[in-house]
């Protein structure tokens, strides 16, 4: 599937001259391989995690048993490197920063991550998920305060999954 992303971003770049909106073309092509990337690393590790394995014991019975969870982390550099790329390209595309702050969370980049929630947000102050994001990431940063006022924004935009987690996170006991 990759390739035919790499064939389509090449002829995007040959008829930039011929046609005004091949850089547009690009863009799209490249946000869309990024995502496909993401997914892919997130398939793989849910693979990974359900995997059983054989033992044999010293009588020569077999058993299978699910191997222990190892904690991993996952490269998702690639996918990150395709979004920014797409972002030169157009800059004003909040779903791009917001993409790009999603995939940043996954690599354990949490400050980069807030600064692209920041940006989708600018550009679009309505997007309910960037600020739902945004607050789940300043929770987990210890700023409760700022981040029960985006999961409330949030649900004010319409995310109701926020309000579980302000009832969890947010709510004085």
């Amino acid at each position: 599937a990759l390739s035919w992303f790499e064939k389509a971003i090449a002829s995007s770049e040959e008829g930039q001259d011929k046609d005004k909106y091949s850089r547009y073309y690009k863009a799209f092509y490249l946000m869309n391989r990024g995502v496909l990337k993401a997914e892919m690393t997130d398939f793989i590790a849910s693979l990974e995690g359900n995997v059983q394995t054989l033992s044999m014991d010293t009588e020569g019975s077999t058993r299978a048993r699910v191997s222990d969870k190892v904690e991993r982390n996952y490269d998702y550099s690639s996918a990150i490197a395709d979004i920014r790329a797409a972002l030169e390209i157009l800059p004003d595309i909040p779903y791009l920063y917001f993409n790009l702050g999603n995939l940043q969370c996954l690599s354990s980049q949490f400050v980069s991550a807030i600064e692209n929630y920041d940006m989708a947000i600018k550009l679009y102050p309505y997007m309910g998920d960037a600020y739902f994001n945004r607050g789940l990431v300043l929770i987990y940063l210890k700023d409760k305060e700022k981040g029960c006022i985006d999961l409330s924004r949030a649900g004010g935009l319409g995310v109701k999954d926020s309000y579980g987690v302000i009832t969890k996170y947010c709510e004085d006991e």
